[in-house]
C-alpha cells in the first residue's frame, strides 16, 4: 500500500482516497478507526466521544482504545494508524469512507501528549500527522510507531500489554511478554554485534597504517575516525543495489560554532560520487595520497562514514604532536545523520530509531582543536581509540543538540569543559 510506502510529511488526503477506492484492508502494520471509539461514562456526552461533541478533552476511554492500537504495533513489527477512515463491519476490514474528525491537528497532539502519560515505557519513536480536509479545521490523523527494543510496552492506565496478531489487537499473555523480553534481548545482541563488528573494521585499517609507518622517519602517527549509525531494529532494504537513489551524495557546508563559520568541506566533499555495487551494499572509497575516505551502506540499514590519514612528517600545522580537528569528526557525524534521513525520506523509514557511535583511533596524547589558530589546549591523555558514548538518532531529533553533545563529550573527556553553540545547515545538506 502506497501510505505504508510514505513518510508522514509525503501522505495526502489523495493516499486515502486511494485506500477507500480500492477497499484495502487493514493488516498487521495499518488499522483503521472512523470516528473516537466510545461508551457514555461520567462527564461524557450521550452519543460520541466529548472531543467530537465539545473538541475541549479526549475521554479517557478513546484515549485507551487508541493507545492500545499504538502499543501493540510497538509492541509487534510497528504499524500505522488512520483516524477519520471508516471500515467495513465483516472480516476482513476494509477501508470504506472517510470520515471528518473536528479540530484534526489537536487531537494528533493530545494524542502524542498522551503517549508520554500513559504508555510504560515510554515509546521511543512516536509520530503523528495531522491532515486538514475542511476549513474548520476538521480533518484525519495519522499516527506511526516503530517496532521498538525497550518494551514489551502497556498502558498504565489498563495496566495491559497489547500486541498485534494479524489484523487485530490483542493483549499480549504471559508467554509472549516471556517470548518479547528475549527477542529484544536478541535484538540488543545484534545491536552491539554490528558495532563491533565495525569497530573491528577500523582496528584493521589503523593497524594497517601502522604497519605502513614502519621504519619511516619520527613524524605525525596515523590517525582513524570512524561515525556508524545502525537501526535498533531490524530492517531490511530490498533491492538495495538497483537504488542508487538511496545514496545520499556528500557536500560541503560551514558550521556555525563557537562563535565563528568553520568550513567543513573535508571530508563530506570527497565522498559526493556515485558509489560501487557490493554484495548487497553501497561502498564508496576515495584514496589520495595522504589520506582516504571510506563510506559503506548496506541492505540492512547500517552507514558508516571513515577517513584514516597516513603517517606524515611533522611540518607546519602539525608540529606538537598529532591532532584531530574537529570539523572532521563533525563532518562525519553529519554525514551519516543525513545519509539516514536520505534513508528515512525514501523508505518511509520515519518511526525507524538508530544508534550512533563514532570513535577516534591515534596514539596518545592527541590534540584537539577547531582550526590551526583555535588550539585550545585540550588534549586526550587516556589510551585510544577514543569512543564517544552512543547516541540515539530518533525521527526528528534536534541534530544539532546532538552534535553540540558530541562536541562537548570530546572536551570532557579531555577535562576540559566546553559548551559551544553549533548549528548546521541540515536543510541545505538533505536538499
Amino acid at each position: 500500500m502506497s501510505i505504508l510506502r510514505k513518510t508522514l510529511t509525503e501522505i495526502s488526503i489523495a493516499d486515502l482516497d486511494a485506500l477507500v477506492e480500492s477497499t484495502a484492508r487493514e493488516t498487521g502494520e495499518l488499522e483503521f478507526k472512523g470516528t473516537l471509539p466510545f461508551i457514555p461514562t461520567k462527564g461524557q456526552s450521550t452519543t460520541a466521544d466529548r472531543w467530537i461533541e465539545k473538541g475541549d478533552r479526549i475521554g479517557d476511554y478513546a484515549r485507551d482504545q487508541l493507545l492500545a492500537e499504538i502499543v501493540a504495533f510497538a509492541n509487534a513489527d510497528g504499524g500505522t494508524l488512520v483516524i477519520g477512515m471508516q471500515e467495513t463491519k465483516d472480516e476482513p476490514r476494509r477501508a470504506e469512507g472517510l470520515q471528518p474528525i473536528p479540530n484534526c491537528e489537536g487531537l494528533t497532539r493530545r494524542l502524542i501528549d498522551a503517549t508520554e502519560d500513559v504508555i510504560e515505557p515510554r515509546l521511543p519513536t512516536i509520530s503523528g500527522r495531522a491532515l486538514p480536509a475542511q476549513n474548520d479545521g476538521s480533518g484525519y490523523v495519522i499516527l506511526r510507531v516503530g517496532k521498538s527494543l525497550a518494551g514489551p510496552h502497556r498502558l498504565t492506565t489498563t495496566r495491559e500489554f497489547y500486541v498485534r496478531r494479524g489484523e487485530r489487537t490483542a493483549r499480549m499473555s504471559v508467554r509472549e511478554i516471556k517470548d518479547y523480553t528475549l527477542e529484544t534481548t536478541r535484538s540488543a545482541d545484534r545491536l552491539e554485534v554490528a558495532f563491533e563488528e565495525r569497530h573491528a573494521n577500523a582496528s584493521k585499517q589503523y593497524s594497517t597504517l601502522l604497519k605502513q609507518a614502519q621504519g619511516k622517519l619520527p613524524g605525525i602517527p596515523p590517525l582513524v575516525i570512524r561515525a556508524t549509525a545502525v537501526p535498533t531494529t531490524p530492517q531490511q532494504i530490498p533491492e538495495l543495489t538497483r537504488r542508487q537513489e538511496l545514496w545520499w551524495l556528500g557536500k560541503r557546508f560551514r558550521l556555525s560554532a563557537a562563535g565563528t563559520e568553520i568550513d567543513c568541506g573535508y571530508p563530506l566533499n570527497e565522498s559526493a560520487t556515485p558509489p560501487k555495487t557490493r554484495l548487497r551494499s553501497f561502498v564508496s572509497d576515495v584514496d589520495p595520497t595522504d589520506n582516504y575516505v571510506s563510506r559503506l551502506l548496506r541492505s540492512d540499514g547500517a552507514v558508516e562514514f571513515l577517513i584514516g590519514h597516513h603517517h606524515r612528517s611533522p611540518s607546519g600545522s602539525t608540529k606538537g604532536g598529532p591532532r584531530v580537528y574537529l570539523g572532521w569528526l563533525i563532518s562525519l557525524l553529519v554525514g551519516t545523520i543525513c545519509q539516514v534521513e536520505h534513508l528515512r525520506r525514501h523508505l518511509a523509514w520515519d518511526s525507524v530509531e538508530f544508534g550512533l557511535e563514532a570513535e577516534v583511533w591515534c596514539n596518545a596524547p592527541l590534540h584537539v582543536a577547531w582550526t590551526d589558530r583555535d588550539f585550545m589546549g585540550a588534549t586526550l591523555k587516556d589510551e585510544l581509540p577514543f569512543t564517544l558514548p552512543r547516541y540515539s538518532l530518533a525521527p526528528g531529533a534536534n541534530f544539532d543538540e546532538l552534535i553540540m553533545l558530541a562536541v562537548r563529550d570530546v572536551f570532557d573527556a579531555c577535562g576540559s569543559f566546553r559548551d559551544h553553540k553549533c548549528s548546521v545547515p541540515w536543510q541545505s545538506l538533505l536538499n
